[in-house]
């Protein structure tokens, strides 16, 4: 679905692509979203025009709109204000009710410290300098990876899906790489409850490897990535995060690409890279 937010998928295309009859389809959906395919994909178009929205300030409405598959502005701005009660422009001046949405839906865990950090001198908000020093622009090659999905909020207690990857490449004898470990995100906290936020851990494999039952299997497309150099413990994610998407990227004018996943790339020493998907 994420790869092909502006087409007009139908069930029967979602089924074909997923490999099941679209009754199973429906009832994996079900089961795991507690809804229908059709409304998780016209929730998750407005989601991820929502965080456009807030990342690409410079972004016109109507390419916003596009860009997740609806046709014009005004049918956007009509579906966007059924849905989360104020309008497109609303949301990106932040008017109070669009602040009062934000805030109940981030929760209290969203872009917060772990207890490690909290309250001590790595306890701040990070300025667009600081971070932009970290930064560099990169060009990465296709590659394929065995994950773990979590559906659920964000935060500290994902390290656990982890040690579940690490067990199942033991169990099954699939080598994989310490240094190419992967956390993919694909939600956004602001726009996304936190009962429906997407989460795989995952390791680069190699193309031979079987993909074990139980297990997922994602192909990242290569593209441009931006990539935010930082070392530490898992405690100051979440700020580190923070900083990146709502202090540098809005002042960028650089356009995240929806149909990748952010990556958290984590390597064995403790030093971690955030990796947010561009539009080339």
């Amino acid at each position: 679905m994420v790869r092909d937010l502006a087409a007009p998928l139908t069930l029967a295309d979602l089924a074909e692509a997923a490999h099941y009859s679209p009754w199973y389809l429906v009832r994996r959906f079900q089961l795991h979203y507690q809804t229908t395919p059709q409304a998780f994909l016209w929730r998750l178009r407005l989601e991820v025009a929502a965080s456009l929205l807030h990342w690409a300030p410079r972004m016109p409405i109507g390419d916003v709109a596009l860009a997740v598959g609806f046709s014009s502005a005004a049918t956007f701005s009509r579906a966007f204000n059924r849905t989360f009660g104020f309008t497109p422009s609303a949301w990106r001046k932040g008017t109070p009710p669009a602040r009062e949405w934000l805030r109940t839906n981030l929760g209290p865990i969203s872009y917060t410290p772990g207890q490690e950090i909290a309250g001590t001198d790595a306890d701040y908000q990070w300025s667009f300098a600081e971070v932009a020093t970290r930064i560099s622009i990169e060009d990465w090659p296709a590659a394929r990876m065995l994950t773990v999905r979590e559906v659920g909020d964000y935060g500290i207690h994902l390290s656990r899906l982890y040690e579940q990857l690490d067990a199942q490449c033991r169990l099954h004898q699939i080598e994989f790489n310490p240094d190419r470990r992967f956390g993919l995100i694909w939600s956004d906290p602001a726009t996304t409850p936190a009962g429906r936020r997407r989460y795989d851990a995952a390791t680069e494999i190699n193309p031979q490897v079987r993909i074990p039952r139980g297990m997922g299997e994602y192909r990242l497309p290569a593209g441009r990535w931006a990539v935010f150099h930082h070392g530490g413990t898992g405690d100051d994610i979440g700020p580190r995060w923070r900083d990146l998407m709502l202090t540098w990227l809005p002042q960028t004018g650089l356009v995240p690409d929806p149909s990748r996943p952010r990556l958290e790339h984590y390597f064995h020493d403790e030093r971690y890279d955030l990796c947010l998907p561009l539009i080339a």
